[in-house]
């Protein structure tokens, strides 16, 4: 068990840091940005991922939002959107205040289809909620997932991390 669990967390680690280097566009003509409560980056360049700190099973879900602000002059397409586990889910809120989702781990249950346009100027805020208790006792310690959008400028990924603790 000890074994499939090193395994798998390695998979995940592997799989986050593949993503890292293909987040957003590599058009680097494209400007539009990606604002979190603190950061503000073009999607063109790799978002900050989100440390939640200590997150104790007993306590429940932990959220946090990462707003999407279309800076460019074209309409951004968002075509898909998933998590890399079960453990993670994720709810878009679309300019219009439309909450879709939510979404999850694709290949696993029912994934709705997104196709929301934000046009220039507008955005859209995606909460990425982790259920820490999800793994049981054998998800103690660090853990890194992400969050991914398709969009027609590219992939934009959101990456969190936290150290659960009993």
């Amino acid at each position: 068990m000890k074994t499939k669990i090193i395994v798998l967390s390695l998979a995940v680690l592997v799989i986050g840091l593949f993503l890292w280097g293909k987040w957003g566009s590599t058009d680097p003509a494209d400007s539009a940005a990606l604002a979190t409560g603190i950061t503000s980056v073009a999607v063109t360049d790799p978002i900050p991922p989100y440390d939640f700190g200590s997150v104790s099973m007993l306590k429940g879900n932990v959220e946090h939002e990462f707003e999407i602000v279309n800076t460019t002059d074209a309409d951004l397409v968002v075509a898909k959107a998933e998590t890399s586990c079960m453990c993670t889910r994720m709810v878009l809120r679309l300019p219009d205040g439309t909450e879709v989702g939510p979404f999850g781990m694709a290949g696993h249950g029912f994934t709705p289809s997104v196709n929301a346009t934000i046009r220039p100027g507008e955005k859209i805020v995606v909460r990425a909620i982790f259920d820490p208790a999800a793994h049981g006792p054998a998800g103690i310690g660090m853990i890194e997932r992400v969050v991914t959008l398709d969009t027609n400028k590219g992939q934009i990924a959101m990456q969190f991390r936290a150290q659960v603790t009993p």
